[in-house]
């Protein structure tokens, strides 16, 4: 629905654009400045307003450049596009009229009419009327005519004020999208963790072991690794709105069948692909964040939706083991609730969702203005491509999978992530070894406990302010140094800070898990390891985004698919390590595994500008 009234706004306001405003014949008028022609030649322009527009006067505070453009003076003959950098990835045929560097064009390839100025942000070169035809082959004007209209238009944005840019939409618009975003994540990784609750009743009304039927709860995490590498690139090429609203009504679907389920083979096929589909909007909704927030304020929006989804992961036991412990329910309730909370999401989506990758947003603005000016020489840099739709999708669905085997900086945090989710989801597995076991709680008691992971996740929140402190001073000694900005390094300031709390937090549980210890000194431990699992969380996504702004959802496919499935495996084997090895020895472990990982933040601040000259994708930064 917000997609369909998005095209309208665009059309309403390329028809009051197309109205050209002027006083002579040789003066045009766009959204920034006023520009006309004298006599003696050249082009001339002012400032159409006299103050700095506020999305203008934030980019260049954080150094965020508009991605295409408007029209400059100097130099005043090329725009830059959305064409992004894909070199061996997906070298892709462009339109035969783009003889040219695929990442600018000149303006002597558009043709010179206001319009094509005003709504593309082109300047477009003036076709002189002294040309005079002449024996010896020189062009004559009405040649040059017939050459120009089989030129191209890029339509791009109006520079940094343009309010079809999501980076210059209200903040309490981006505000919105943010949180019914985030919200999305939260929904599927709740959906992972709640699960868990109902396995001691399916494994005595379906007669399995313990070992089996935590075959489901792997699957979907498995599941949700793989489902990353389709949807993450798709998303690319369509757009994330039509990603959240086909995925999630089949994310409700099998979640339904599971519900439904009289057996764990049953159940393993439909969370199967439940995690299939709702993988989706869970990459995608860390994507969204690059569409809508600048490199500086992604430092507090991150933060934000890592939290939600993280708090969607450790809130989920609590109403999970209630459902499971009240008489009056069953076990199937688990997944009801998850369908009705994702049913109301996506009833948001669709009425209040809008779109957010600018490339479709541009397309839709090309192909509006095909329609009100009868004219198709106006393309957007998404349709600058002359290879097949099914070839360019083919090289969407293993773009993830090469950056993953061939981005030093994406491999080294995705072996991170892998060990931090694998020490995740063993840990978050013994509580009920600790709480049940050993302080012997009830299920709905144990299920309690997981609020200290919560806790501890919203601690993370106090850091915020600080790291966007050092990443504002960060950027202006990059600016003193004669950068635009610094390397994507800055991102890692919390994940340095968190680092040292995971294995400590393990070490912590494993020896103080004792009946002759109150059981608050591991509540107290179970908090410390959110906080420091969240920090890494949260600097691990931001620098990869930032690192690989051209595609973004790509990249963090690839960090979501080696941790989930890592995950999964681990999902299966967790119980059995705590009954072989016990608590402390298993958390011993853990930590151990932990403390050999934890430098990984530390060498990709001191290292990582060094690590991404060895890459063909990644941002040089400055």
């Amino acid at each position: 629905m917000q997609s369909f009234l998005e095209q309208r706004r665009i059309r309403k306001r390329l028809e009051e654009q197309i109205v050209v405003r002027r006083k002579s014949s040789d003066e045009v008028w766009t959204h920034e400045r006023r520009y006309w022609y004298p006599e003696g030649g050249g082009i001339q322009s002012e400032q159409r307003y006299t103050e700095e527009g506020a999305p203008a006067a934030r980019r260049r505070e954080h150094g965020q450049q508009t991605r295409a453009t408007g029209p400059s003076m100097e130099p005043r003959h090329s725009v830059r596009s959305h064409l992004g950098q894909e070199e061996d990835i997906e070298r892709q045929d462009r339109h035969p009229a783009l003889n040219i560097d695929p990442f600018t064009i000149n303006t002597r390839d558009t043709l010179g009419t206001d319009v094509d100025m005003m709504v593309t942000g082109v300047e477009s070169q003036r076709v002189r009327r002294d040309v005079t035809g002449s024996l010896d082959g020189s062009t004559t004007e009405s040649d040059v005519d017939a050459d120009e209209k089989e030129k191209i238009v890029i339509v791009t944005y109006e520079g940094d004020y343009d309010p079809a840019d999501p980076h210059n939409w209200s903040f309490p618009a981006r505000c919105a999208c943010t949180v019914l975003i985030s919200f999305l994540g939260a929904i599927v990784l709740w959906s992972s963790t709640i699960d868990s609750t109902a396995l001691v009743s399916t494994r005595k009304l379906f007669h399995t072991s313990f070992e089996l039927e935590t075959v489901p709860t792997a699957v979907f995490l498995i599941s949700l690794g793989f489902g990353a590498l389709v949807a993450a690139p798709i998303s690319e090429i369509f757009g994330r709105n039509p990603i959240y609203i086909s995925c999630l009504p089949l994310f409700m679907l099998f979640n339904m069948g599971a519900g439904l389920s009289q057996n764990v083979g049953q159940r393993s096929v439909c969370r199967g692909l439940a995690g299939l589909f709702g993988s989706a909007p869970l990459v995608c909704s860390a994507a969204a964040m690059v569409d809508l927030w600048s490199v500086v304020e992604r430092n507090y929006a991150f933060p934000f939706f890592s939290v939600m989804a993280f708090l969607g992961a450790v809130v989920a036991p609590l109403p999970g083991s209630v459902i499971t412990w009240v008489q009056s329910t069953t076990w199937r309730y688990v997944d009801w609730v998850t369908i009705m909370f994702c049913g109301f999401l996506l009833a948001l989506v669709v009425l209040f969702l809008p779109e957010t990758y600018s490339p479709v947003i541009l397309h839709w603005k090309a192909k509006q203005l095909r329609r009100l000016t009868n004219d198709d020489r106006y393309h957007s840099p998404l349709e600058f491509k002359a290879t097949a739709f099914s070839k360019r999708l083919r090289r969407a669905l293993y773009r993830p999978l090469i950056l993953l085997c061939t981005e030093p900086i994406i491999l080294i945090l995705s072996a991170y992530l892998a060990i931090i989710f694998i020490i995740l989801y063993t840990f978050s597995a013994g509580f009920e070894s600790v709480f049940q076991k050993i302080y012997k709680l009830d299920p709905g008691q144990v299920g309690a406990t997981f609020l200290s992971l919560a806790t501890g996740v919203v601690c993370c929140g106090p850091l915020v302010p600080i790291s966007q402190r050092l990443v504002r001073r960060d950027i202006y000694q990059a600016r003193a140094r004669g950068q635009c900005r610094p390397g994507p390094e800055f991102n890692l300031y919390l994940s340095m800070c968190g680092a040292p709390f995971i294995p400590i937090a393990l070490f912590w549980m494993g020896w103080t898990a004792r009946p002759s210890i109150s059981m608050w000194c591991p509540i107290v431990a179970a908090g410390v390891f959110g906080f420091g699992v969240t920090c890494v969380f949260i600097s691990s996504y931001q620098y990869v985004a930032a690192a690989f702004e051209d595609h973004p959802a790509s990249a963090l496919a690839s960090l979501q698919m080696f941790r989930l499935v890592a995950a999964g495996i681990m999902a299966v084997i967790a119980q059995i390590m705590y009954n072989n090895l016990g608590v402390d020895w298993t958390m011993t472990l853990l930590g151990a595994i932990a403390t050999v990982f934890m430098p990984v933040p530390y060498v990709l601040y001191f290292y990582g500008s060094h690590i991404r000259k060895w890459s063909l994708r990644a941002s040089a930064g400055g």
